[in-house]
Parts: C-alpha cells; structure tokens; sequence
C-alpha cells in the first residue's frame, strides 16, 4: 500500500509542477483552456475505445500513396 501513495504523491507533484509552469507561462486562461481540451480529448478517446471504433479509415485517408 506504501508503494501506490508514493506513487500517487509523484504524480501529484508532476502534476502541480506542469500546471504552475503552465500558470506562469501562459496564464489562468489559456491554462484552463489546456485543461478543458486535453480532458474532452481523454474522454473522447475513453468513448472511441469503450465503442470499439475502427479509425483505420482515417488514416488510409492521409496515407501517402507513391
């Protein structure tokens, strides 16, 4: 049990130390708009992967063809 607290305090820390350099560098704002994007994106993949969809054909799409 000790080994998953260690782990759940590093991932904490990365964590706050990415959103303090986001704070500083970009701002509130822009930061905010980071961590709305890359949660709808998580959660847009949570469901492509939980539906099992196949986006194989997107890529064939942008596939270069020589």
């Amino acid at each position: 049990m000790k080994d998953k607290k260690s782990i759940n305090i590093w991932v904490g820390g990365l964590a706050g130390f990415i959103l303090s350099t986001l704070l500083v560098t970009v701002g509130f704002w822009r930061t905010i708009l980071i961590i709305v994007v890359t949660l709808l994106a998580g959660w847009i993949g949570y469901l492509l992967e939980a539906y099992n969809v196949d986006l194989s054909i997107v890529s064939k799409i942008f596939t270069r063809k020589n």
